[in-house]
């Protein structure tokens, strides 16, 4: 009994010298807590890269969608206004379109030949619910429509108008001048967005009366490809049969303007003169040697950057990021259209 007693009392003795002291239990929490502080900051630089790579990504991936869309459109163009029309500011007015008046920051402007009819025609003409064939015949064969030169060149031999297309760079409110004319009820991403406009050629009726009474013709008399003097006020973005809509957000915004650099025998299409373009977006058209040279057919350049920094969450360095936030693409489109060309 005794023995097992004083065995017991050994082997506690022995258990209460056994354990960490007071200073390993400091060092072992210190270790602890380095290894720990190492990982959460792993664990967030990786996020964060991933966070920012993510970003890139998809802003790199709309510009290169935005872009295709517009190179898309410069390839149904007959005409594309260079510096000579648009200006220092993009406002239109030059000497090669005199009267055409376009918004500030227009970057690129075009005439293209659409099909007729167009989206504005088949919502507006009846039976909008009714086949596409019935909606054409019951214009094109109406009295109003037939004693109309115009309507009745449309509708039954041309079938195909002038539209004049836009693309504006408008900084997004918060970020400095040069404005746009567009404002926007919404609050769009990043720092700027491009603004596409159009403006149609025929107006095919209004709401209330939409029958060939109604039809207008609104350049009479004026062939974009002969570079006429422009009416005082022809343009409007907002009435019958056209208007303008946002194609895409995140696009970088760094004025003040800067010189455009295009390549040799190209011009860019705003500004004569240093300091009148933009460099997030810009295009450069060929340029013609002479106004008679046979069988010109124009290409043109365009530059597309966007700022992915607000969708990675770095709204502050919008402006001083290094450009791991600016993915840019570029294309280079030839348009259908020629000047003086002589079938062979």
């Amino acid at each position: 009994m005794n023995r097992r007693l004083l065995l017991l009392l050994w082997k506690a003795r022995r258990l209460a010298g056994a354990g960490f002291t007071i200073a390993e239990l400091v060092i072992g929490a210190a270790i602890g807590a380095f290894l720990i502080t190492g990982m959460m900051y792993l664990v967030v630089e990786m996020t964060r890269v991933e966070r920012t790579q993510t970003a890139r990504g998809e802003t790199e991936r709309e510009m290169a969608q935005a872009l295709d869309y517009i190179a898309n459109e410069l390839r149904e163009a007959v005409l594309v206004y260079d510096r000579n029309c648009l200006r220092t500011n993009g406002s239109g007015n030059g000497a090669t379109c005199p009267g055409l008046t376009l918004p500030v920051n227009t970057v690129l402007a075009f005439w293209k030949r659409e099909p007729v009819p167009d989206l504005n025609f088949l919502n507006l003409v009846p039976p909008t619910n009714g086949p596409e064939q019935t909606q054409i015949d019951n214009y094109a064969n109406n009295s109003a429509c037939t004693s109309n030169r115009d309507c009745n060149a449309v509708m039954n031999y041309a079938r195909t108008q002038y539209t004049l297309v836009i693309y504006v760079l408008c900084p997004n409110p918060g970020r400095p001048g040069p404005n746009c004319s567009f404002t926007t009820s919404t609050q769009p991403r990043g720092p700027a967005r491009i603004v596409r406009g159009y403006f149609r050629q025929y107006v095919w009726g209004t709401k209330t009366d939409p029958s060939p009474s109604a039809f207008q013709n609104r350049l009479v008399n004026l062939d974009p490809l002969e570079n006429p003097t422009w009416p005082g006020g022809l343009l409007s973005w907002n009435g019958p049969n056209s208007d303008t809509a946002i194609l895409i957000s995140n696009v970088d915004w760094q004025p003040p303007r800067v010189n455009v650099e295009c390549p040799a025998g190209y011009v860019a299409t705003t500004g004569v003169g240093a300091n009148t373009g933009f460099r997030s977006f810009y295009g450069c058209v060929r340029e013609r040697s002479g106004a008679a040279e046979t069988g010109f057919v124009q290409d043109v350049f365009v530059y597309l950057r966007g700022n992915a920094a607000e969708r990675a969450g770095l709204r502050e360095i919008e402006g001083s990021g290094t450009n791991i936030y600016r993915p840019a693409v570029e294309t280079q489109v030839r348009t259908r259209g020629s000047y003086n060309r002589r079938p062979s």
